[in-house]
C-alpha cells in the first residue's frame, strides 16, 4: 500500500491533500478508495490545537477546490451542476452529447466515479477528525466544535450520496480493511445516521460565526438545524421539518431576507447560513461556471428553455413579472440564458458560493405546513418569498395546489443551487411526470438514481448495481 502526502501552507493554515488510489498488489485487484485527507499520525495531529484546526480547514478546502485546480470539476461545482443537468435546469452548449443532460449515464462514466470518491474522501476525513479529537487532550471547547463540524460534513456528504445513488455504504470508520468490502446500507439506515450526526452537531457547534471571524464560511449550530430541517422534509417527517425550519427562521437577529435580490449572494448577506469562500483557496470565482467569459462567448452551463419559461411574466401587465428572472438570469450574445446569481468573474469578487440560505427554510416550512393541511401558514411562507420577487400573493386553494405552488417557488428560487430541483422531483415522485415530456425518449424511470461506479462494483463484490444499469 502506498500513500502520498502533500502538505500545503495556505494563508497560515495547513491543508493535507493526498491521492485517492490505494494499489494492492499480488492476487488482489487494484482497489480505488477514498482515504483520509488529513492523514498525519493522529497522536500528533490532534494533540496540537493549530494542527487539529488545520485538518478541519483542509476539509472545507477540499469541498471547494476538490482534487483539481479545474473549477468545473471540483466538489461544490459538481454538487450544483450535475444534478441540474440531470433535471431540467442546465445543459452544456458545447457538449450536446452530455451524459447527464441526456440521462444516458453508464457505470463506467468517469464523473460518476469522481463524485462518489469526492464524497467519501470528505467522509473519511471527517471520521478521522471525529476519532482523533475524541482521543485528544485538547480543550473540551475546541474538541466539541471540531467534532461538531466533522459530524456535519459526514452528514452532508452522506446526504448527497444517498440522493444521487440511493443505497450506498454507510461509512463511520477509517479502517480500510472494513470499508473496502462494506455492503450498502439501506436508505433508511443512512438517513438515521445523518439525523444522528446533525443532532450531535446542533449541540456541539457554536451558534455564531466566531470560529470563522464573523464570516459565514464555517458551519454553526444553525447550519446543522437548517440541514436537519431539509432531511426531515425528505423523510416526510413534516412535524419536525416545520419545527427545525421555524427555529432557523426565528433567529431574526442573525438571518433575514435581503430586500434586494442582488444582495442575496454577497459576502455580507444576512440570508446566508453557510457558504464557501470562493477565493480563500486561490481558485477563481464560481461565477465562471455560469457566466460567459467574453461578450461573444456562450456560457459553460446554459439554462434550459423550460426553466426560463417557468418564471412568471405577462407582456400585457409589465408590472407583474418575477424579479428573480431580471436579477438572476441573463442572456448571452447568441441568445442562451445563463445563471447570473454570481455576477463577478474577477479574482476580487464580492460574493460567496452559498450552500444553505434562509429562503430554503421558508420553503421547507411552507411544504411541511401544506402537508399537515395548515394551508394558511403555508401560504404565508410562500408569499414571503413571492413578495421579495415582486409577485402578487399565491392563490392556491387546497393542499394539492399549495404543494405545486411550493414546487414552483423552489424551482425559480433555488435553481442551480446544490441539486435542489433534481432531488425535489425525485423525492416527491414527480420526476417521470415532469421530466419525461422535457427529455423525451431519453428519459427512463430508473434514471432517478445514478449508477454505482463500475470500478467500485468490480472491486467490492458486496455492492449491488442500481436498476437500469
Amino acid at each position: 500500500m502506498k500513500e502520498i502526502f502533500k502538505i500545503n501552507l495556505i494563508k497560515g493554515f495547513i491543508y493535507m491533500l493526498l491521492p485517492f488510489v490505494v494499489a494492492i498488489t499480488g492476487c488482489e485487484k487494484a482497489i480505488e478508495v477514498a482515504v483520509p485527507v488529513n492523514q498525519i499520525p493522529s497522536t500528533a495531529a490532534f494533540q496540537d490545537s493549530l494542527t487539529a484546526q488545520a485538518t478541519v480547514n483542509g476539509m472545507y478546502a477540499f469541498m471547494y477546490t476538490g482534487a483539481s485546480a479545474n473549477l468545473t470539476t471540483n466538489y461544490s461545482v459538481f454538487a450544483s451542476t450535475l444534478p441540474a443537468r440531470s433535471a431540467d435546469e442546465l445543459y452544456l452548449p458545447a457538449t450536446p452529447t452530455d451524459e447527464f443532460a441526456n440521462n444516458s449515464l453508464i457505470p463506467g462514466t468517469g464523473t460518476v466515479n469522481t463524485v462518489w470518491l469526492q464524497n467519501y474522501q470528505i467522509i473519511y476525513q471527517a471520521n478521522e477528525i471525529i476519532a482523533g479529537m475524541g482521543a485528544s487532550s485538547l480543550s473540551p471547547t475546541l474538541k466539541k466544535q471540531l467534532i461538531g463540524e466533522a459530524k456535519f460534513m459526514r452528514a452532508f456528504c452522506h446526504f448527497y450520496l444517498v440522493n444521487l445513488y440511493g443505497a450506498v455504504p454507510l461509512i463511520t470508520t477509517t479502517d480500510i480493511a472494513v470499508t473496502r468490502t462494506q455492503p450498502q446500507s439501506t436508505v433508511s439506515q443512512i438517513y438515521s445516521q445523518i439525523i444522528s450526526d446533525l443532532k450531535d452537531a446542533q449541540g456541539s457547534l457554536a451558534q455564531d460565526y466566531s470560529w470563522s471571524a464573523g464570516l459565514r464560511t464555517r458551519v454553526n449550530s444553525w447550519a446543522a438545524t437548517a440541514l436537519l430541517a431539509r432531511v426531515y422534509l425528505y423523510n416526510k417527517d413534516y412535524v419536525n421539518a416545520e419545527a427545525e425550519a421555524s427555529r432557523v427562521i426565528a433567529q431574526s437577529s442573525m438571518y433575514s431576507l435581503p430586500a434586494k435580490l442582488s444582495n442575496v449572494f454577497l459576502k455580507a448577506s444576512t440570508e446566508t447560513i453557510w457558504a464557501f469562500n470562493t477565493n480563500q483557496y486561490g481558485y477563481t470565482s464560481i461565477a465562471r461556471v455560469f457566466i460567459p467569459l467574453t461578450a461573444s462567448a456562450d456560457p459553460n452551463h446554459a439554462m434550459t428553455a423550460s426553466l426560463a419559461a417557468a418564471f412568471e411574466r405577462d407582456a400585457l401587465r409589465p408590472d407583474y413579472q418575477d424579479d428573480r428572472f431580471d436579477s438572476w438570469v441573463k442572456t448571452s450574445a447568441s441568445g442562451k440564458y445563463y445563471i447570473a446569481k454570481y455576477g463577478t468573474i474577477t479574482a476580487a469578487n464580492t460574493e460567496f458560493f452559498v450552500v444553505l440560505r434562509l429562503a430554503e427554510q421558508y420553503l421547507i416550512r411552507a411544504e411541511a405546513r401544506a402537508q399537515q393541511n395548515n394551508l394558511t401558514g403555508s401560504l404565508a411562507d410562500i408569499n414571503v418569498i413571492r413578495s421579495r420577487a415582486g409577485l402578487h400573493p399565491a392563490t392556491a386553494q387546497n393542499q394539492a395546489e399549495l404543494l405545486l405552488a411550493v414546487e414552483h417557488e423552489r424551482q425559480v428560487e433555488l435553481f442551480g443551487e446544490f441539486g435542489h430541483r433534481w432531488f425535489d422531483l425525485k423525492r416527491t415522485g414527480r420526476a417521470d411526470a415532469v421530466l419525461a415530456p422535457v427529455k423525451g425518449s431519453a428519459w427512463q424511470s430508473t434514471d432517478v438514481l445514478y449508477p454505482i461506479p463500475a470500478l467500485q462494483v468490480t472491486n467490492n463484490p458486496a455492492l449491488v448495481q442500481n436498476p437500469g444499469y
